[in-house]
């Protein structure tokens, strides 16, 4: 059965060790993503940034992955698959990231606007419990999305907020879309999925492991005009959220809360930074008027001035000086051109 360009990267999402850069490197070395796919170990080698091991690993993962299967896969646990080349589903938000995903595997519907990320501690108190369901309640009652990782804790209370509400949660996960995580969260899990939606960008292939995390938290951020951090320890790994959140100019808000109690210690630190002091709802609704749609058209409308000049020949530097916009967004907007097939189109000469 011949592949469809979009069953090429959902391929290469299969691949551990292939990301958008190195798709991007890939299709301006061979052309097309049918021949980076086919191309032998030896020619791998030779493209710029792959070496001997990275082009064994690519080949012999390659004999074991079937884009077809993938998707049955996917829809045999109530998911489906959109990838980059999908420009219709894939979220605007993401695109504009310095490492978007190539694929998103997705159960129920996506927010269509951005919402409000509330993460914070798995070992959290009651008291943090508490101020997380309660603060997810209000702002999901007032229409806002809720964003947060389906982990224990205040992931957990945040995401149950917003369901008691009747409002809308997003789940995003660190796992593939059939491994839920923590297990007794597939309750949950089901009841977000049901309402809201579960998303994940770790194929079939993808194991559980520490480094997905870090790569969860990007999307958490990306999804959400505004990060609000409940509980957290001065190392937390909810702080990779928040900084992931700083890179794409997200506002950050802390909850503040005894000052003697380590799971402070890191929200303390946040609001001694410069974060916003959250002791209610209202703090949130009253710095945010729902305006993530026009976030959402200003992000295209960048990515169409970056393909206009893109096709006459500017170099990425010479677009950041002509329009403004950051270097790892004209970068990105670069890398889907190429995975779309227009770099071929209109272009003159490099400057």
């Amino acid at each position: 059965m011949r592949w469809s360009e979009r069953d090429y990267v959902i391929a290469f999402n299969m691949l551990d060790g292939v990301g958008p850069k190195r798709l991007s490197a890939l299709v301006k070395f061979f052309g097309s993503l049918e021949q980076a796919w086919h191309a032998d170990c030896r020619d791998l080698i030779r493209v710029p940034g792959f070496g001997e091991v990275l082009a064994r690993h690519i080949a012999d993962q390659r004999r074991e992955i079937d884009p077809n299967d993938e998707k049955g896969w996917a829809a045999s646990h109530g998911a489906r698959i959109i990838t980059l080349l999908d420009s219709q589903e894939y979220p605007p938000c993401l695109k504009h990231l310095p490492n978007p995903p190539l694929a998103l595997y997705i159960r129920g519907q996506l927010p269509d606007r951005l919402g409000i990320a509330i993460v914070g501690s798995r070992k959290a108190t009651q008291t943090g419990k508490k101020q997380a369901y309660n603060f997810a309640y209000r702002l999901a009652d007032c229409g806002i999305p809720i964003i947060s990782g389906l982990a224990v804790g205040i992931d957990t209370q945040a995401h149950l907020g917003a369901l008691a509400a009747q409002g809308f949660t997003a789940a995003v996960m660190a796992t593939p879309i059939n491994v839920i995580y923590p297990a007794h969260n597939r309750r949950l899990a089901q009841s977000i999925a049901d309402s809201g939606c579960i998303v994940t960008e770790f194929s079939s292939r993808t194991g559980t492991k520490p480094g997905n995390f870090p790569l969860r938290n990007r999307l958490i951020a990306a999804f959400s005009q505004a990060i609000l951090v409940v509980e957290a320890g001065q190392k937390s790994g909810t702080l990779s959220t928040v900084d992931a959140g700083l890179d794409l100019g997200r506002d950050i808000w802390a909850v503040p809360g005894d000052i003697g109690h380590p799971l402070r210690k890191g929200t303390h630190a946040l609001i001694k930074q410069g974060a916003g002091l959250a002791d209610s709802p209202d703090d949130l609704l009253a710095a945010f008027p729902q305006n993530s749609i026009n976030l959402e058209e200003n992000l295209d409308r960048d990515h169409e001035i970056v393909l206009k000049y893109y096709l006459q020949g500017y170099s990425p530097d010479k677009i950041v000086a002509l329009t403004g916009i950051p270097i790892h967004e004209v970068q990105n907007a670069i890398t889907m051109i190429e995975l779309d097939g227009l770099s071929n189109s209109g272009r003159e000469h490099r400057l």
